[in-house]
């Protein structure tokens, strides 16, 4: 049966019972124009895979804004970086609400087929998919609702337009159930912690509404969700094993092993062995998918009495209290041939970071639903995790979601200080390699940027920095932030969550929140007030290498020479099929990017920027008297020599200029293609005639 419902106060409508009813959930939804059609599917697991095997995909087609793929293929391809963050936004804010003994494979997919620019899809395809899976057979813990914030002149917009979003200094998507918030991503500039915590409380208003309508809606539609999943394991039998066996004495060999990652691990396998001995006994077949549960179960219940211990002893198994961080160094200038360069390292995680800076035509080209042109990315951020720096040998691909969603990140808390691209129009490619990784590779990532930048010379605003945060539980309702989290601690906690910025305030921040009862103000209040103090530690700990970027540009990166012009003569400089500035580029060994009235032109080391500059001027009708150039005979004639000075352009050395002995043999003293060097006499911008002398008039 079709049922339609709608939420008034938001302007949202869902359908169900339509469209793609062999999916075990489906909703059509739809906001303004804003379509979209989200489903969810669950399938037996044929093996164990030791983690809940759900996929979630996003896509946006282009005929949804009316638009032809570029490209080749004129298809859409692979899923662009866009698609992916919506991906993850998704998964992150749902994956926590799944039974934990749940490992049937789900997949969510969400396709927009229609795009109203001023009902932004992100925030609308998470929704979706929480209906999809509210309504399906599916055991999910939800619904979750979510909203986009902004802010503007100081007030709060909860679902802003494009417009909007676009004029506001906060960035934010924020989902959550009705308890409480499971998710939190976004970028602001300078955001103080007060305003965070009130604009994530501020939307959380928001958010119960759209849950309070989801539970109305899966009531009307009435599907058994199975919340008692089983698989005929004993998942409880062997919780309760392992809970027995890891005793406090147990415990104690974790805690003695200090800061290495190495030694930890084999302090657990150690435990682990014991416990296999112990209870496990030999009908079960080693590594068989039994062994792997019983595996799994251990891993669950070791992670939860470690935190548990962590805070009645008031310690950390590396040793440092909970506020402490690892120790810090930074280096700047290892890579001589590249324009900027940075190491950081923060205990056992290291980042190799690497900035280039190019011309306009670097840009990254990007197909926009929004936008009736593909737009130009002007600064990129590439972040690589090889496995050795984890220890692993395998396949090298391309960069999966994880890469991606780290890079973001970092791109996020970086943009809001680079300078604009009116003050500083290079593009600006930042490569962050992860040599090793022991806990926020993403957040060492944010510091070596900011190094390397200063030691390109690039003019930012402010010193960035980034820290992760985790939270631990104890019994009866204690909660503590744990600064600087490890590898190991990010699964010990019911928060993980990476703030990065300057001495200001917040730049961005990504929180996935696995705690299912609702957190109060005061935890997130202390959560980012421990995170602000470990921030200014490590700008510190930056600052005694470098305060500020470098006052010059490092001579290897491109020269860059602005000129204003009359838009009106950008044709002349370009020519009838780009014909003149290809014939610019060519010759003098630049690159030219004009965008309105500026024309900017870089020069690498070896071009010749200088000549450019000048016929960009001459060709703008920029002529001053008494300005010197080098140009070559085109043609002589009865009245003087005429002398290319630019491509297409000429002016005229009359005759009267030329020394007398000379007048009547002019082929012959002066040859067709010779350089020579003029100066300025005239120039008639009305007529566009230019009048030519010698420069040195000892070399007529």
């Amino acid at each position: 049966m079709v049922k339609t419902f709608k939420l008034k106060s938001l302007g949202y409508e869902v359908t169900v019972g339509k469209f793609a009813n062999q999916a075990d959930g489906s909703v059509w939804f739809r906001h303004k124009d804003t379509v979209i059609l989200a489903t969810a599917v669950m399938a037996e697991t044929k093996s164990f895979m030791g983690f809940l095997p759900l996929s979630v995909d996003y896509r946006e087609l282009f005929s949804a804004a009316g638009k032809i793929p570029g490209g080749y293929l004129k298809r859409e391809g692979r899923s662009s970086d866009q698609e992916v963050l919506v991906s993850r936004l998704i998964d992150r804010s749902i994956r926590p609400l799944f039974p934990s003994y749940f490992f049937n494979e789900v997949q969510v997919l969400a396709t927009v087929y229609s795009l109203d620019k001023d009902a932004l899809p992100a925030p609308l395809t998470l929704l979706a998919a929480s209906i999809a899976l509210s309504i399906s057979r599916i055991p999910f813990g939800g619904p979750v609702g979510a909203v986009q914030v902004g802010r503007n002149e100081g007030k709060w917009i909860m679902n802003p337009t494009r417009e909007e979003l676009a004029n506001s200094d906060v960035t934010l998507i924020v989902a959550g159930t009705k308890e409480g918030l499971c998710m939190v991503e976004g970028n602001a500039s300078g955001i103080s912690e007060t305003e965070l915590v009130d604009a994530l409380f501020t939307a959380h208003e928001s958010i119960k509404e759209q849950v309070a309508w989801q539970e109305e809606i899966c009531k009307e539609v009435a599907v058994a969700n199975n919340t008692t999943y089983q698989d005929g394991f004993e998942w409880t039998s062997w919780h309760n094993k392992a809970v027995t066996f890891l005793t406090s004495s147990r415990i104690d060999e974790i805690f003695k092993v200090g800061s290495e990652k190495q030694a930890l691990k084999d302090a657990i396998k150690k435990i682990k062995v014991a416990f296999h001995a112990e209870n496990v006994g030999q009908h079960v077949v080693a590594k068989s998918e039994e062994e792997n549960k019983i595996n799994y179960v251990f891993d669950s219940v070791l992670n939860d009495i470690v935190g548990v211990e962590t805070l009645k002893r008031k310690v950390r198994v590396d040793g440092r209290n909970f506020t402490d961080i690892r120790n810090i160094s930074t280096e700047v200038n290892l890579l001589p041939s590249v324009h900027g360069s940075a190491f950081f390292q923060r205990g056992q995680t290291q980042a190799l970071v690497s900035v280039t800076l190019g011309s306009g035509k670097d840009a990254q080209r990007i197909d926009d639903l929004f936008e009736n042109e593909p737009i130009d990315v002007g600064f990129m951020l590439h972040y690589n995790f090889p496995p050795f720096s984890v220890g692993e040998a395998k396949p090298m691909r391309g960069p999966g979601r994880r890469e991606i969603g780290h890079g973001h990140l970092a791109a996020s808390a970086i943009k809001r200080v680079l300078p604009s691209k009116e003050d500083f129009p290079y593009t600006i490619r930042i490569i962050s390699d992860i040599l090793e990784s022991n806990g926020s590779s993403s957040m060492a990532s944010v510091c070596g940027s900011t190094m390397a930048l200063m030691d390109a010379g690039v003019p930012i605003t402010g010193m960035v920095a980034g820290i992760a945060m985790g939270l631990l539980h104890a019994e009866g309702g204690e909660f503590q932030a744990i600064t600087d989290i490890t590898g190991f601690e990010d699964a010990l906690g019911l928060m993980d969550f990476k703030v990065a910025g300057t001495k200001s305030g917040i730049n961005a921040i990504q929180m996935d929140i696995k705690y299912k009862g609702g957190l109060p103000r005061r935890v997130f209040e202390q959560a980012l007030a421990q995170a602000e103090q470990a921030r200014l530690h490590i700008l510190g700990e930056m600052s005694k290498v470098m305060t500020e970027p470098n006052k010059e540009l490092n001579p290897r990166v491109p020269r860059m020479i602005s000129i204003q012009i009359d838009p009106n003569k950008a044709g002349a400089i370009i020519g009838s099929g780009g014909k003149i500035i290809k014939e610019i580029i060519e010759h003098t060994g630049t690159t030219i990017d004009i965008e309105g009235s500026v024309v900017n032109i870089f020069g690498a080391p070896g071009s010749n920027i200088d000549m450019a500059v000048a016929w960009v001027k001459i060709l703008a009708d920029q002529l001053e008297p008494d300005m010197i150039l080098d140009g070559f005979i085109a043609r002589t004639s009865d009245f003087g020599l005429f002398i290319d000075i630019a491509p297409g352009k000429a002016g005229l050395l009359h005759i009267s200029k030329i020394p007398k002995d000379k007048q009547r043999n002019l082929d012959q003293f002066y040859r067709i293609d010779d350089k020579i060097r003029v100066i300025v006499d005239d120039f008639d911008p009305e007529s566009g005639k230019i009048r030519l002398d010698f420069a040195d008039r000892n070399a007529q």
